[in-house]
């Protein structure tokens, strides 16, 4: 399969069938977590769009925090893309791209039912850290830093 990564904007249309594919994902991997609220993407977020043909088959944005640091959010690839190495290049753009933002550190949030997900990020060289809020609130979650400079690994936090 013959993939290129874009960057593109939260307001993309080619975004809006993968995430709700995600979500469809989320749901069924995590029925209780009906009562957690994630947050929501600001405008200042980009996403990296992995596209095949005419076909977007994978998504992961990064998000702006301060203080030198982005956030991973909404990673996703499509089943039948899986196994190809697309999410590992989807977080090598990523990271170029909130390196390009400021940033110094990156940090994400992912889920014990995942473990496609963990294997991606530590492949990719990101640490466990303790949860961040608001996800220390919730047992199911499992976070992750890297620092995005030659020092060694993100502090926590």
């Amino acid at each position: 399969m013959d993939v290129k990564i874009v960057e593109t904007g939260p307001d993309d249309t080619r975004l809006g069938p993968l995430l709700a594919e995600l979500r469809a994902e989320l749901d069924a991997r995590y029925p209780e977590e009906i009562d957690f609220e994630h947050p929501e993407l600001h405008g200042a977020a980009r996403f990296a769009l992995a596209v095949s043909g005419d076909e977007a088959v994978g998504c992961c944005a990064v998000q702006p925090l301060g203080d030198g640091w982005c956030e991973i959010k909404r990673m996703y690839v499509r089943p039948a893309a899986r196994g190809l190495g697309i999410a590992g290049r989807i977080v090598a753009e990523v990271e170029r791209t909130a390196a390009r933002m400021g940033a110094h550190q990156i940090k994400l949030e992912t889920g014990i039912r995942q473990p496609e997900a963990i294997t991606v990020y530590e492949r990719a060289g990101f640490h466990r850290i303790p949860n961040y809020p608001p996800y220390h609130l919730w047992d199911m979650s499992i976070c992750y830093a890297k620092s995005l400079t030659s020092q060694g690994t993100a502090p926590p936090g």
